[in-house]
């Protein structure tokens, strides 16, 4: 695939950020593609636990398919950082591993259901062995302490298991002095511990709530106005928590757009229709419908 080829499938997309992907895609991956895609999760924000797995997080796992698809790439891994949540005074062991479990078995099911080729690894079951120990003493860096294990996860990963392409998420395409974003560590990580890393961007989650649209796609916090993927969710019943001023069109054109093309995606992957021709918020529902169909 050359340049050309690759931007028009990048922009094609519109779960995924086009330019900054393309910008850190590795000239020696794109030659020769080969081993496995990594995306790793956390479970809480700065100021609390998540509630659930949002809906947003078919982002994650679908963009992940298509691209181990588009580049011929074995395995996808979905890591679940549950013991960088512990570092939070809010969180309670027992609350973490509620919360991580519930993770693994949401995304397991989506996984079988769309026959995608998931892995999920919790940190726990390594970040405190002999050889991780020996891998986070070779990552040395200025940047603070969790960013030094953001690395080394990335850097066992690609050791454990060839990971050559990590998939990350952007508020915007565009970059700000405000803050920062998954590009921060990405660079770092390219800067002291492998230059030939590849690296793609997905778009941020959505929320109905006007003045924060733009979150994560994987952490769902208590007073965020979210569609999760849940068993007993009512996607009416959000719907119906909306402002009075929505009118489908302008005002969460955004979320909507967004949910469509997701389901779009799904569709295409799976080869499946989820009730193509019927309102997005009620396709929405049938899917969550499917993906907890046997609770």
């Amino acid at each position: 695939m050359n340049q050309d080829e690759l931007k028009k499938f990048l922009q094609n997309e519109p779960l995924m950020h086009a330019e900054p992907t393309l910008g850190m895609l590795d000239a020696g991956f794109l030659e020769k593609p080969q081993g496995s895609i990594y995306f790793g999760t956390g479970l809480t924000t700065p100021r609390a636990p998540s509630v659930g797995l949002p809906f947003d997080i078919l982002i994650f796992l679908l963009t992940a398919e298509k691209l181990r698809r588009q580049f011929g790439m074995d395995k996808i891994y979905h890591h679940i950082a549950d013991t960088h949540a512990l570092t939070n005074a809010f969180c309670t062991r027992e609350g973490i591993a509620q919360m991580a479990a519930e993770y693994k078995d949401v995304v397991s099911r989506i996984a079988r259901l769309a026959k995608i080729p998931v892995v999920v690894q919790l940190s726990s079951e390594f970040d405190a062995t002999e050889s991780y120990d020996a891998l986070l003493a070779t990552v040395v860096t200025d940047k603070a302490e969790y960013v030094k294990r953001e690395l080394a996860d990335m850097l066992w990963y690609r050791k454990q298991h060839d990971v050559r392409l990590k998939l990350g998420w952007l508020v915007q395409a565009s970059e700000s002095e405000l803050g920062f974003d998954e590009r921060l560590y990405d660079r770092e990580f390219r800067a002291v511990c492998d230059a030939h890393m590849s690296f793609a961007y997905t778009v941020s989650g959505r929320t109905m709530d006007l003045k924060r649209q733009k979150v994560s796609p994987y952490i769902s916090i208590a007073d965020e106005h979210r569609i999760l993927l849940k068993p007993d969710e009512d996607v009416s019943a959000k719907v119906a928590m909306m402002t009075p001023e929505w009118n489908g069109d302008k005002t969460y054109g955004g979320l909507t757009n967004q949910l469509s093309a997701t389901l779009r995606l799904w569709e295409r992957l799976t080869e499946t229709s989820v009730g193509r021709g019927q309102p997005v918020f009620e396709r929405v529902q049938l899917l969550i419908n499917l993906i907890f169909s046997d609770v």
